[in-house]
C-alpha cells in the first residue's frame, strides 16, 4: 500500500511539474487607418511584443498574457465643411505561444 501511495505521489509531482515551464507569448500587431476627406491618406503601423514567464502552465499563461489572435476596427471624423475627415482603423494581431 505505501508503494503504490508513493508511486501515485511521484507521478502527480512530475505531472504537475512537466506541465510548468518557461513560456513566451510573441505577438505581431499591425493598425491599418485609411483616412478619407481633409488630410487623405492611408497609414500601416506594425510592431511586435514578447511576453516571457518561468514555471507557467500552457493554459493559465495564454489567458493571462491574452495570447491569442484578434481583429478589430473602430472608425473616428472630425472637422467640418471642407477640413471635414473620417478614418477607419483595422487592427490585426497575430500572436504565438512558444
Amino acid at each position: 500500500m505505501k508503494k503504490l501511495l508513493l508511486l501515485s505521489s511521484l507521478a502527480l509531482v512530475f505531472a504537475t511539474s512537466a506541465c510548468r515551464k518557461e513560456r513566451t507569448c510573441e505577438c505581431k500587431t499591425t493598425a491599418t487607418e485609411v483616412r478619407t476627406g481633409f488630410g487623405e491618406q492611408t497609414t500601416v503601423d506594425t510592431w511586435t511584443d514578447k511576453t516571457t514567464k518561468a514555471k507557467q502552465m500552457k493554459g493559465a499563461f495564454k489567458y493571462s498574457t491574452h495570447c491569442f489572435a484578434e481583429t478589430y476596427s473602430y472608425n473616428s471624423s472630425g472637422g467640418n465643411g471642407v477640413s471635414a475627415w473620417s478614418s477607419v482603423t483595422t487592427v490585426v494581431s497575430t500572436c504565438d505561444l512558444k
